[in-house]
């Protein structure tokens, strides 16, 4: 489940305030079990002194990553002792214990994301991957990750348009970096090869199925797994041997090849095309349909319906 975070919500308003910037695009993400991992994209312009001090004491974790090239100057105070780190790199990576109000001290124009990780997130997370318990993440601050740097460059549509923003996505987006921080930082060793190679044809049959029934509407990566009785995890590798394409890609296939079919009779406006194949509105569509057919959907139309 995905609910975009405005002005009034928790971890976007507690970033914008705290820090005093306005324009901080954010999100959260929920699990089926209710656990919450937010998401906000920071970007500081001014070359001056900023202070990123202690956010309200929690049992949770901050993370952060520099996504940019142009590369920041900070000092970090963590456990009452200050370190500086220099040039902070693209793909420059640090973890903050919340429950340690940790600070830092910025010199130079930064582009970062951030993301919010409650320990009961990492419990529920562990748990449902039947992962041994995680008891403190530890990350050297200014550790290059090119892993979360890319997962926070992909995620940067979805901020700047989260009423586009599919179940799907973020659910793979989120599980590949709390998979990737508790093997990293969380000392958690990696998964066991998965047992079997795809979906049995029963269960591909299902989840397509089933992933076609929520054509025009939103659907999460747990609804599907269930429906083949498997993990999320286990069903989104599996779905991805079998098909070639995750459950996501796949469905945008789908719902291009639909708004094809329609296209074709030109009496359908555009518009009820893009909600009657699962896309916010007109313009979704049209990025979405370009992105894979080279061509906006009304000059497709054109081209291909006498």
């Amino acid at each position: 489940m995905l609910t975009p975070l405005g002005p009034g919500c928790k971890f976007g308003q507690r970033l914008a305030s705290q820090y005093g910037i306005d324009a901080i695009q954010s999100l959260v993400s929920r699990s089926h079990r209710g656990a919450e991992l937010g998401v906000a994209r920071m970007r500081y312009e001014l070359p001056h002194l900023f202070v990123l001090a202690p956010l309200p004491t929690e049992d949770a974790f901050l993370l952060s990553v520099e996504i940019n090239s142009g590369g920041s100057r900070r000092i970090v105070r963590h456990d009452g002792k200050s370190r500086q780190l220099g040039l902070q790199q693209e793909g420059a990576f640090h973890i903050a214990d919340l429950s340690q109000r940790a600070s830092a001290y910025v010199s130079s124009p930064f582009h970062s994301m951030f993301f919010h990780l409650p320990r009961a997130t990492i419990d529920a997370f562990t748990e449902e991957m039947e992962m041994p318990r995680v008891d403190r993440l530890c990350c050297t601050a200014g550790t290059l990750d090119p892993v979360v740097a890319n997962l926070g460059r992909a995620m940067l549509p979805v901020l700047m348009h989260p009423e586009d923003a599919s179940r799907l996505f973020i659910d793979h987006l989120t599980m590949a970096l709390k998979a990737h921080v508790v093997h990293a930082y969380g000392g958690v060793p990696g998964p066991a090869p998965v047992r079997g190679r795809g979906l049995a044809p029963w269960q591909e049959r299902r989840a397509k199925e089933f992933l076609m029934q929520h054509l025009a509407h939103d659907v999460s990566l747990a609804d599907a797994a269930r429906e083949c009785a498997l993990s999320r995890s286990h069903f989104s590798k599996a779905f991805k041997q079998t098909t070639g394409q995750t459950p996501h890609a796949w469905l945008v296939a789908q719902r291009i090849e639909a708004a094809r079919s329609l296209l074709a009779h030109p009496d359908v406006p555009i518009a009820e095309i893009a909600s009657s194949c699962g896309f916010s509105d007109q313009s979704h569509l049209t990025r979405a349909f370009t992105a894979h057919m080279g061509t906006s959907p009304a000059r497709w139309r054109r081209l291909n319906v006498g």
